[in-house]
C-alpha cells in the first residue's frame, strides 16, 4: 500500500509499505479522508520530536471498515472514526485503563507513537470505532478534534452567561468558539493576531474577533469589573499562549490549555497564584465526547471550516505545506477512495 512516513523534520517520503496486518480484537480500515492537525505539523517542522521512526502521521481520520473480527463484522463497509488512544482489548476491563482508558499504560497513540492514518489502509482495535452515518467525510475529519474540545468543558463545565476568551484563530479555536457559544452559551471573544487572514472567516461566522495587541483593553473594557474573562481557552499552537491566557484570565478563572506544540512555555506563576487560577490541561476525547461531537456536526451545531483540499496521497507534502499557511484552517488529504465502492484489500 502507499503510505505517507517522517523520518525527521521536513524529511517527508510517500513509500510502498505493507499493509497492516491486524492482531486480534483488531480491524482493518481503508482510510478515506484524514486532517493535517497542529500536531501533525509540529511534527513535520521538527517542533514535537518523533516518538517512533519512521512514523505514518495521520489521525484526524475517516474510513471503511474492510475487515473485522466476529464480534466487529457488524462495521465492515461502514464509515467510520477512530479514537486515538488504542488500549488493547484485554486491557480494558483491568485498572488503571478501566477508570481512565485514555491513560491507559499500556495505550499505543494513532498517529504519535502507531503509525496513523495517512496511508491506504490503518489498522485499530474495534472498540475505537464510531460509525459517523449521515456525515460527509470531509466533515467527519472534524471528530477527533471537536472531541477534544469537548472533553476540555468535560472536565470543567463552564457556567452559562460567562465572560470567555479563546486565544488563537486556529481550527480548534474556531471549534472551541463554536461549542462555547453555541453549546455552552458563554459570552465569547476571539483573540487573534493583528492582521490575521482567518479573522475575517471567524467573523463571518458570527464569532466577535479581537487583536491580541488589544487584550489588556478589552479586558479592561468589557469583561465584569474589568478583572478578565472567567473561562480561557488556549489554542494559539505557540509557547506564548500560556502567558496570554494568564493574562485575559479573572481572579479564580479556569484557564483551559489545549496546544501540543512540542515546546516549553513561559508562565507568570505568581500572577496565576495571585489570581488563584486553575489551569487545566486535556488532550483527546473519550467516547463521551467523540459521541458527542458527531451529533454535533451532523445537527450543524458547529461548522467546520475546510481551506484546502488535497487529493493522493502521493501530495502529501502539498498538504503540509499548504497547512503552514498563515491563512489555513483544516488541510484534509484525500486518498481518492470512494465510500461507496466495495471494500477490499489488494
Amino acid at each position: 500500500m502507499l503510505a505517507v512516513r517522517l523520518y525527521g523534520p521536513r524529511r517527508l517520503r510517500v513509500e510502498r509499505v505493507s499493509v497492516p496486518e491486524p492482531p486480534g480484537g483488531w480491524v482493518l480500515v481503508r482510510t478515506v479522508a484524514v486532517g493535517v492537525c497542529g500536531t501533525d505539523k509540529s511534527m513535520y517542522t521538527g517542533g514535537y520530536r518523533l516518538r517512533k521512526t519512521p512514523l505514518i502521521p495521520g489521525h484526524e481520520a475517516v474510513g471503511v471498515v474492510v475487515s473485522a473480527p466476529p464480534e466487529y463484522r457488524g462495521l465492515v463497509g461502514r464509515l467510520v472514526v477512530p479514537e486515538i488512544n488504542l488500549v488493547e482489548p484485554g486491557d480494558l476491563w483491568r485498572e488503571p485503563c478501566r477508570s481512565m482508558y485514555t491513560h491507559c499504560p499500556g495505550r499505543r497513540v494513532l498517529g504519535i507513537d502507531y503509525d496513523g492514518a495517512m496511508a491506504e489502509y490503518f489498522a485499530v482495535p474495534g472498540h475505537v470505532l464510531h460509525p459517523v452515518s449521515g456525515l460527509e467525510p470531509l466533515k467527519a475529519v472534524f471528530v477527533e478534534p471537536l472531541a477534544a474540545v469537548l472533553r476540555a468543558f468535560t472536565l470543567y463545565p463552564p457556567r452559562p452567561g460567562a465572560y470567555a476568551a479563546v486565544i488563537g484563530s486556529g481550527n480548534l479555536a474556531l471549534l472551541a468558539a463554536q461549542v462555547m457559544e453555541r453549546v455552552y452559551r458563554l459570552r465569547v471573544t476571539v483573540f487573534a493576531r493583528r492582521g490575521s487572514p482567518k479573522a475575517r472567516v471567524l467573523e463571518s461566522m458570527g464569532l466577535r474577533v479581537r487583536w491580541v495587541d488589544e487584550l489588556a483593553e478589552a479586558v479592561a473594557s468589557e469583561t465584569p469589573w474589568g478583572m478578565g474573562y472567567e473561562v480561557v481557552f488556549e489554542a494559539t499552537g505557540s509557547s506564548e499562549g500560556l502567558k496570554l491566557a494568564v493574562e485575559a484570565a479573572a481572579p479564580m478563572a479556569t484557564v483551559h490549555v489545549k496546544s501540543t506544540h512540542g515546546g516549553g512555555g513561559w508562565l507568570d506563576t505568581t500572577r496565576a497564584v495571585v489570581k488563584e487560577l486553575r489551569i487545566v490541561g486535556s488532550r483527546c476525547g473519550t467516547w463521551r465526547e467523540f459521541e458527542a461531537a458527531i451529533e454535533l456536526l451532523r445537527g450543524r451545531v458547529v461548522e467546520p471550516v475546510v481551506t484546502h483540499r488535497v487529493s493522493g496521497l502521493e501530495n502529501a507534502l502539498e498538504a503540509f505545506e499548504k497547512a503552514l499557511e498563515r491563512g489555513s484552517f483544516k488541510v484534509v488529504l484525500e486518498t481518492g477512495y470512494e465510500p461507496s465502492s466495495m471494500p477490499g484489500v489488494p
